[in-house]
């Protein structure tokens, strides 16, 4: 049975996150527009929308682009859920934990998925309180990073199940009562910081970087060249800045920087798969 749980994960995550929000793109969406619709111009990411949409609670989608390009999430947490039902087949595979029947490695498959789902939540409203499942998406997925690496150094469950959702539910909190533009950016900043510095004593532990394999060593940059163009393409698209065209299809935030960070999460699946493989 656990050959088919990440499908299972992938499936049911499907369902409760798109679910309920087809529903508000059908019946409308409720709620106080996001604090991004403060300044003019709006500094909503870029792609066009009427403001009297948000403020009516209107149904649909207000950025088509910046949402519906979320969903190459389902692809990219769908290959993690078959790569785990290949290596569970015919059983566990070591104690590399990605290849294991381990719940971990089941609970990544969700974290890829919300990365790009819970994006959609607040691209397609434009209202505050969707805007946190936009910043859950983020948190549950950069937290990941660091209490799976926790794990790898320190080979107890129990750390990652205590920690990673108390850290999660410590940054959405934050995220919902700090009152400043760049709070998702330090935020995450954050977890990323103490991801690297984790990764690095993984490195030191191990005596040389990244075990010394080529596969591991290539797939690690890969998925930090794809976050770091993702960034670029990310602050080039900000509303005023050069690759800003709100009324154009090509959006980059939408077409490049969540494709591109659901690229990283593949690969760094794919790394950590590859650790202490003979």
């Amino acid at each position: 049975m656990s050959a088919y749980r990440g499908f299972i994960v992938l499936g049911a995550g499907i369902v409760l996150v798109l679910l309920p929000f087809l529903i508000f793109v059908a019946a409308g969406w409720p709620g106080s527009p996001d604090s991004c619709m403060n300044t003019t111009p709006n500094t909503c990411f870029c792609e066009a929308f009427d403001p009297a949409d948000v403020i009516a609670h209107a149904r649909g989608v207000r950025q088509p682009v910046n949402t519906w390009f979320n969903l190459y999430s389902i692809l990219t947490a769908g290959l993690v859920a078959l790569m785990l039902y290949c290596d569970r087949k015919d059983g566990p595979r070591g104690e590399n934990v990605m290849r294991s029947d381990n719940f971990i490695a089941d609970l990544y498959v969700f974290a890829v998925l919300f990365l790009g789902l819970g994006s959609m939540w607040f691209h397609a409203s434009i209202v505050g309180w969707a805007g946190n499942f936009d910043g859950l998406s983020m948190y549950i997925y950069a937290a990941f990073l660091v209490f799976y690496t926790l794990r790898r150094l320190v080979p107890a469950d129990w750390v990652f199940w205590v920690f990673y959702p108390i850290t999660v539910v410590v940054f959405v909190i934050i995220h919902a009562l700090w009152q400043w533009e760049f709070k998702s950016l330090i935020l995450i900043v954050t977890l990323v910081a103490a991801y690297l510095a984790l990764e690095i004593v993984a490195c030191v532990r191990e005596g040389k970087p990244w075990q010394g394999k080529w596969l591991t060593i290539l797939l690690w940059w890969l998925a930090v060249g794809c976050i770091i163009a993702a960034t670029v393409f990310w602050a080039l698209s900000q509303t005023g800045k050069p690759m800003c065209h709100p009324n154009d299809f090509f959006q980059p935030h939408g077409i490049l920087w969540h494709p591109l960070a659901g690229a990283m999460a593949v690969l760094l699946y794919f790394y950590w798969r590859e650790e202490n493989r003979t």
